[in-house]
């Protein structure tokens, strides 16, 4: 049967068509949580539909993840192993997100992919596919041209439930102005772009209307919010999003410490559905690290930001990003980013060893230190910032915390998990009608990672 174009030029009456299944596996971040969103939305409303896992899904979508050489190594093993699989079946692979802009063309002369996506037009998939499908010739869509990019502000989101049914992520800007030395999203997510304040206000009022009663603001560096544009800044947006009723928590990430702001911290003050928890990276602490990285701080400029945190706020909880291993990194720089997370205290710590990624200023640095040596220092500073959290944690007994709950224990039928203001998960009794619910809780003990506490209200 041949395919007869719609007024909008996409095919609708194919039966082979309309029977195509998708799968969409996410790596990354929470961006690439939300594209992932997008992207089931546009396969929706093109005439695809969901398949209950990926080796019964006709198209298998990797939403991938460049930031480490960890993360693409990951997600190509578990394409190639799918690969094997489809020997016998007509199925398509298509990579989206960052490695699928990152590596280009790659993906496809080598095998990898059928099709490959960018960051800007993989939530327009759903039209894509049906281009690939009538012509197998079109298989790569990489421009990073204005005119190409596909928005985020889709109000139809309610439909994709990939997320709890209380919550949405809401993407305020795409892109970095920064260019730290070691990072590839520059170049793959292109520069930054702040999306209308007006058009994200309206979103959040329908998702409130429609239930949602948590977001996620979300952007590469979301402080940089309007600095592209004649748009209101981001503290200002935070409060005015704080403002719509039915929403009872709001969270954003991520912050670069260069652009945050006395305002942003006098804005979550003033409004109590802002959480409390405050992500901001720290990446070293060492100056001449810091420096080479091309932060724009130094470490006594954080230290000036987390005491303000401290002394603006009541009760706060930080968590941080770490490198260690960057190329030229001494063991007395080691050392320096030790006394930086016991002088600091975080909450949590996400750590990583430094991966070189081509086409970075770092790239061009010599490394010093071996991948053993690397993980060496990666695990000695787990292992310390470890010790420190489960005294951050004992230090929320016989609190009272207010939690969103999300889901029940993975251990217990009768206890249910939420996350608290401060960002930390906590165990207590409840049941199915808990679920998306705000309560208070009294902390009463911790049990590995995890606190536990009995429901008041």
């Amino acid at each position: 049967m041949g395919y007869r174009p719609d007024r909008r030029g996409i095919s609708t009456d194919s039966d082979i068509d309309l029977k195509r299944t998708y799968h969409i596996e996410t790596f990354g971040c929470q961006m690439n949580k939300n594209d992932s969103e997008l992207m089931a939305l546009s396969l929706s409303d093109h005439g695809f539909q969901s398949a209950p896992g990926g080796a019964a899904a006709d198209i298998t979508i990797y939403n991938t993840c460049s930031v480490r050489e960890h993360a693409e190594n990951r997600v190509l093993s578990r394409i190639r192993s799918h690969r094997n699989r489809l020997r016998d079946r007509d199925g398509i692979i298509v990579v989206a997100g960052c490695m699928a802009q990152r590596l280009g063309r790659e993906l496809i002369d080598t095998g990898v992919a059928d099709m490959v996506i960018g960051p800007y037009q993989s939530p327009d998939i759903g039209r894509l596919l049906r281009l690939h499908l009538e012509d197998r010739a079109a298989r790569s869509f990489l421009s990073q041209d204005i005119s190409d990019f596909s928005g985020r502000i889709k109000h139809d989101l309610y439909k994709v439930n990939d997320t709890p049914e209380w919550h949405k992520w809401v993407t305020i800007t795409h892109g970095c102005e920064n260019f730290c030395s070691y990072c590839v999203v520059p170049a793959v997510r292109g520069r930054l772009i702040s999306f209308p304040s007006a058009q994200v206000l309206e979103y959040i009022r329908t998702l409130a209307d429609g239930g949602i009663r948590e977001i996620t603001l979300l952007g590469q560096n979301v402080n940089q919010y309007g600095s592209d544009s004649a748009d209101i800044p981001f503290y200002r947006l935070l409060e005015a999003s704080a403002r719509i009723g039915g929403i009872e928590r709001i969270n954003f990430i991520t912050s670069h410490p260069k652009d945050f702001s006395d305002d942003i911290l006098l804005v979550i003050r003033d409004n109590p559905n802002i959480s409390r928890s405050i992500h901001l990276p720290l990446q070293s602490g060492s100056d001449r690290i810091l420096g080479l990285m091309n932060r724009g701080y130094t470490i006594s400029d954080y230290l000036a930001i987390i005491g303000k945190i401290r002394s603006v706020l009541d009760r706060s909880s930080i968590s941080t990003d770490l490198i260690v291993g960057f190329p030229g990194e001494s063991e007395d720089e080691f050392k320096d980013t030790l006394r930086a997370v016991e002088t600091i205290r975080f909450d949590d710590a996400f750590t990583y060893a430094y991966s070189s990624r081509r086409g970075t200023p770092a790239a061009s640095l010599a490394e010093s230190l071996t991948r053993e040596e690397k993980n060496a220092r990666l695990e000695k500073l787990i292992a310390f910032q470890r010790g420190i959290s489960k005294q951050k944690l004992k230090e929320r007994i016989d609190s009272v915390e207010e939690a969103i709950i999300e889901r029940f224990s993975k251990k217990s039928p009768d206890r249910v998990m939420g996350k608290t203001y401060l960002n930390h998960v906590v165990i207590t009794a409840g049941t199915r009608d808990d679920i998306g619910k705000r309560i208070k809780i009294k902390i009463s003990g911790v049990l590995g990672s995890t606190l536990q506490g009995t429901r008041i209200a």
